[in-house]
């Protein structure tokens, strides 16, 4: 009787694991919900970078990112998770007031070694997409650094079990030519084979570190083709993300497909980028 029930109960853990496993391509219906209108700003993050000699346009410095918490904190503004503002549009779920995205595109280590405690520290939160395949080849990496690194799933999953940080798509292995843009010549149906291959990919890793399945892809490089929204819209994704340094303006779910993004680089005060270029239009006091 003993074996039995053991039996039972690992059949049911299988069953389990492999309901998470299938959310990959089991992601809610998007419902398109009219809404108030909402400007919506989402800055765009790489990495945190302590020496100078490593800080570039994709790497600031960790002070940087706190002065821009700092900024948004004493000025009312609220971060949250792109799942949230899915929800808004979905089933009219609240947004606090001035709401804000930032996002970290990659996954790498410092995201976690400097990022993530500031975040925790100013009780903010955080959109991290980190690159499938390589979050793989680093559980096998002995040399580490936040300059160069990235992060395992293990401290992927950290972040996400702390309520800061959740997980979205940014392929697993399309970082390379064109991104996720639709190859020359290629047919639309074909693409959408191949870019569910690699998705479904990404979302298991993410699936199996958070718990729960991206909602948005993350374009690399923001390289997409004009049938690209809609083929991501077919695999049941609720958002993307390009890399325009643009203000976003939505109506309802449908203005979700490329949100916007503004690019931070450390060559600028939080002041002057949030005031000059992110807020320049909305939000100015």
């Amino acid at each position: 009787m003993f074996i039995i029930f053991r039996l039972r109960k690992a059949a049911l853990c299988l069953l389990a694991v492999l309901i998470v496993i299938s959310g990959a391509a089991a992601k809610p219906a998007l419902k398109n919900i009219q809404r108030a209108p909402m400007c919506l700003a989402v800055v765009m993050y790489h990495g945190l970078c302590r020496e100078a000699s490593g800080q570039n346009r994709y790497m600031i410095s960790p002070e940087r990112f706190r002065e821009d918490l700092e900024y948004l904190r004493e000025r009312g503004y609220n971060t949250v998770f792109i799942s949230q503002v899915i929800a808004y549009y979905n089933s009219g779920a609240p947004l606090p007031e001035k709401p804000v995205i930032l996002t970290f595109d990659d996954g790498y280590l410092n995201n976690y070694t400097y990022a993530f405690p500031l975040l925790e520290e100013y009780g903010m939160k955080a959109v991290i997409s980190p690159i499938g395949i390589s979050a793989d080849r680093e559980e096998k990496e002995k040399y580490r650094s936040p300059r160069w690194s990235q992060c395992k799933w293990e401290e992927l999953k950290k972040m996400t079990d702390s309520g800061r940080v959740e997980l979205q798509n940014h392929s697993y292995d399309l970082h390379k030519g064109i991104g996720a843009a639709k190859r020359p010549g290629e047919k639309e149906e074909d693409y959408y084979v191949r870019l569910k291959a690699d998705l479904k990919k990404a979302d298991e890793r993410i699936i199996a570190a958070s718990g729960k399945a991206p909602e948005a892809f993350v374009y690399p490089f923001g390289s997409k083709s004009s049938c690209s929204d809609e083929t991501i819209r077919r695999l049941g994704y609720s958002c993307t993300m390009d890399c325009e340094n643009k203000l976003n303006y939505l109506y309802s779910a449908g203005d979700l497909f490329s949100l916007h993004r503004f690019i931070r680089t450390g060559d600028i005060s939080a002041e002057d980028f949030f005031e000059n270029t992110v807020f320049r239009e909305e939000y100015h006091e």
